[in-house]
């Protein structure tokens, strides 16, 4: 009777399951294409590093103490992970069970791999629930903040939904002490079997269960717990089994392929709209994201993580990544029906028009404020701290790119940026004559008076109009001067990458700005391109070959550190400074640039390096990029004031940077606080300058 009773237990679970997980891969199917089956091997690793390594959670994290450590919650998800990982063999066997008292899964029974595995499995399921009582304990008594969220409305939301937690934790602890529960008791009312015995022989937390029962309760006693553990094992797992994807335990799931087909392409670079033969310059409507922004929506573990490192949640601006993602995912659940209704995408008959789109424009008053995507300054915090590999930054763009485009709605002081652009082709507006100013009685020689120069150094536009950032660009020249490099400058030819606009969302006049600018570099035959902006490093190198533009890139101290390597740069003996370094997110995290700027800096007589608490792949953006740096602040929600206060930290006597936008934030922030006489900003490339050696190159 318990085998029937089980069977039509388990075809219930099993199809109601299978329903519902073919519902939700249909939806993947009516979603707009996006090819992510290359790079196998990349992907394979990825899965082996995040996925069953955990990398995120646990390696490298900020130091014990620091305001966002996550390492003890890190750890004990690890070894939840793991335990489910070992012991889906013992599901499986306890399945098996239903209708065989002595049934094993192949490979793992006595005299084969059993022992080593009943051991493993026995300490597992005492390591589990330890770990399971740990994070009830933060649920219900520390509540540390990120799980708690970081606005007052995301606040109330977060609370309102922990129940969930609280369940699927009880029901992970209920399969651990049903498994003990099931496994001791059989230790004493089977323990004349072989097989029991030798499991007994190698599970010595099991064992003290079943003495207990027997002294407890007797044999009968032992054999009711027994059985009772077996019902309680396999009901909570086939329940769980059919709560996961109505949950946000769905990530168990869905985050092994959200890992695996992550972006291969470099992380700096956001896609490009076929322009001419687009419908819609954006997305605005559900059905608008490809699969896998929707396996993104689903793999969301709530975790926090996002909102914890996120510049824009930290300074009280609307901006919560974790909570724009489950509106996305909530709203696409709510349209499910009408998600099914669709081609699918793959027919070609999916082709977005606006008899096809699904429910309301969620760009708006609907579902994502305005102000929510306006506030991001795309530093991929967020992606950096998932531990699921999702992707914000494009879904952002994405939504941008249809509020510029189609809704011409943003924030007015874009409105002067862009006619900068297209009339002066730079933000700051000035006449683009004046674009070389700079370099008057350098002796700097243009590409057009030395084209086969081996570098060019392309300068940006801050380092040609920004009156700050003119110091650091002098500073380059001198260096690459001093050291011979063979290198020359566009002049008034120059024009604006165009990042700002992309990041805004106008690809139209991105796209316009970078195949002038690919035609004139091109035109002159670059290979080597030198740049000290973070933001025309990563759209030279990642962005421009979308455009024919393929060009090896340097970031300015990725070069300086080289020649110093090489000792065509040294420095002379000159008093101590102490100095801390602040990443730029574009450098930094955008392109993995962590190690050349501090390797500079250490190696410079006298200059001690202090980091901040928040560095290197956790550093806090300064609040410039994504086109913020245009955008007008709250003066109590300024980013750079955050970040400012952070870096002070370290006592320094100097904030070195290598960003100019960098530059603009934290020089204001220091001077906000009136502390200009005390500390100074500089970029990397000044201090290298101010204290090398003046010999003769060569």
């Amino acid at each position: 009777m318990a085998a029937l009773i089980f069977s039509v237990m388990l075809l219930v679970a099993l199809g109601w399951f299978g329903r519902t997980l073919y519902r939700r891969v249909m939806i993947l199917l009516k979603s707009q294409p996006d090819y992510r089956f290359d790079h196998i091997p990349q992907r394979i690793k990825a899965v082996l590093v995040y996925a069953f390594g955990q990398r995120k959670f646990i390696v490298p994290d900020p130091p014990p103490g620091s305001p966002i450590s996550e390492w003890k919650a890190g750890w004990l998800h690890f070894f939840v992970f793991w335990g489910f990982m070992i012991l889906a063999i013992q599901v499986l066997t306890m399945f098996g069970r239903a209708y065989s008292e002595h049934f094993y899964v192949p490979l793992f029974s006595p005299g084969l791999l059993g022992g080593p595995y009943f051991l493993l499995k026995d300490i597992m399921e005492v390591v589990v629930l330890v770990c399971i009582i740990a994070l009830l304990t933060r649920w219900a008594i520390t509540h540390p903040k990120r799980l708690y969220g970081f606005l007052p409305a995301e606040e109330r939301l977060a609370k309102q939904s922990h129940w969930e937690a609280y369940v699927i934790l009880c029901f992970i602890g209920g399969i651990m002490i049903g498994g003990k529960l099931y496994d001791g008791g059989r230790m004493i009312y089977a323990a004349s079997h072989p097989d029991v015995q030798q499991e007994a022989a190698w599970q010595p937390f099991s064992s003290m269960v079943g003495h207990a029962l027997a002294a407890w309760f007797g044999t009968e006693g032992a054999k009711f717990f027994s059985d009772l553990g077996w019902w309680l094992h396999n009901t909570i797992i086939l329940v769980f089994l059919n709560l996961l994807p109505l949950s946000k335990h769905f990530h168990i799931i869905t985050s092994l392929p959200n890992v695996f087909f992550l972006k291969t392409e470099p992380k700096g670079a956001l896609s490009k709209q076929d322009l001419e033969n687009a419908t819609r310059f954006g997305s605005s409507f559900i059905n608008h994201f490809t699969w896998k922004q929707v396996l993104d929506m689903y793999s969301c573990t709530e975790c926090g993580r996002c909102s914890s490192h996120c510049p824009a949640t930290q300074s009280g601006k609307l901006l919560a990544p974790r909570q724009l993602l489950l509106n996305l995912r909530d709203y696409l659940y709510e349209h499910e029906d009408a998600m099914l209704a669709l081609p699918n995408a793959a027919t070609g008959a999916a082709t977005q028009s606006e008899a096809s789109n699904v429910g309301e424009n969620i760009v708006g008053e609907r579902l994502i404020l305005d102000e929510v995507l306006w506030a991001c300054t795309t530093c991929r915090a967020c992606e950096e701290a998932c531990p699921v590999l999702i992707e914000y930054v494009d879904k952002i763009v994405d939504m941008r790119r249809h509020l510029v485009q189609e809704e011409a709605r943003f924030p007015s002081e874009l409105t002067r940026t862009f006619k900068a652009m297209e009339t002066q082709s730079n933000p700051w507006g000035v006449d683009a004559s004046q674009r070389d100013a700079w370099a008057q009685g350098l002796g700097i020689p243009t590409m057009a008076e030395k084209p086969d120069a081996e570098y060019l150094y392309y300068v940006g536009c801050a380092g040609a109009f920004d009156d700050r950032a003119k110091r650091t660009t002098q500073a380059v020249a001198k260096i690459l001067k001093q050291a011979g490099v063979d290198f020359a400058i566009l002049g008034k030819e120059e024009l604006c990458n165009g990042e700002t606009a992309r990041r805004i969302g106008n690809e139209y006049l991105f796209q316009s700005m970078a195949q002038m600018n690919v035609e004139v570099l091109n035109g002159y035959g670059v290979k080597k391109i030198i740049t000290n902006c973070p933001h025309c490093f990563n759209t030279l190198k990642n962005e421009y070959p979308q455009f024919g533009g393929n060009y090896e890139v340097y970031h300015a101290t990725e070069f300086v550190q080289r020649l110093i390597a090489h000792g065509r740069i040294r420095f002379g003996p000159d008093g101590a400074r102490t100095v801390t370094y602040h990443d730029s997110c574009y450098l930094g995290r955008y392109n993995d640039v962590y190690e050349a700027p501090r390797q500079i800096l250490q190696s410079i007589p006298g200059l001690q390096l202090k980091e901040p608490v928040r560095s290197r792949r956790f550093g806090m953006c300064c609040g410039a990029g994504g086109g913020r740096m245009w955008m007008e602040e709250d003066p109590d929600k300024r980013v750079n004031l955050r970040r400012v206060e952070q870096l002070l930290e370290t006592q320094p006597d100097a904030v070195a940077v290598a960003c100019p936008f960098c530059m603009t934030m934290i020089d204001d922030g220091i001077k906000s606080k009136n502390l200009e006489e005390r500390v100074q900003a500089l970029d990397v490339m000044e201090i290298v300058a101010e204290r090398m050696e003046h010999t003769q190159a060569g």
